[in-house]
């Protein structure tokens, strides 16, 4: 799995995205991620977030407006970055053991978990599902310590896409009559 993530620079990955919190109805929505390095579009529901690594764009489809933050995805920044999280597997902020091998739809699969070190992270482990025949990506799923659960199932990945620059930044032209807040400092 982590050659497959190193050796390609672009990924577009479509996928199904699960939100449980705790006594409320499960909420799923499709999504779609493109991912060029540091850079990245993540297309999920009522939300489009667009980082060109220097600043991130969260546009809100149904308010037409668009928040405007500088990125901060270093090791104290608020927000963690799709690239990042391909390759927690480098980070020594994780421990990772084999969780369980068993059988999904008449496949072989393996699930890895991880779990933070600090214990102070609102994660109390995450788990990565995957095809044993191919070593692809079925399914990860993150656990919060409030009891919340976030499942991302992959739908398809398609790798070493080619991408334009211009797909990771947000240009106000292209949203006619968009709310521009930008919260910079």
């Amino acid at each position: 799995i982590k050659e497959d993530f190193d050796k390609y620079n672009s990924h577009l990955i479509q996928f199904e995205f699960t939100i449980e919190f705790p006594g409320e109805p499960s909420q799923v929505e499709e999504g779609a991620l493109l991912q060029s390095n540091e850079k990245f579009k993540l297309d999920i529901g009522n939300r489009q977030i667009i980082s060109d690594n220097e600043t991130v764009w969260l546009y809100l489809k149904e308010d037409n407006e668009v928040q405007i933050n500088d990125a901060d995805f270093g090791d104290d920044g608020e927000y963690m970055s799709p690239d990042k999280i391909f390759k927690l597997y480098k980070s020594d902020e994780f421990i990772f053991a084999i969780f369980q091998n068993g059988y999904e739809d008449g496949m072989a699969v393996t699930q890895i978990e991880c779990k933070p070190v600090d214990p102070d992270s609102e994660y109390a482990k995450m788990r990565l599902t995957v095809q044993d025949k191919n070593n692809k990506v079925k399914r990860f799923k993150i656990f919060s310590k409030d009891g919340s659960r976030f499942t991302m199932v992959l739908k398809e990945h398609k790798k070493n896409v080619q991408l334009d620059d211009r797909e990771f930044s947000f240009n106000p032209v292209d949203y006619p009559g968009v709310i521009v807040e930008d919260l910079r400092f």
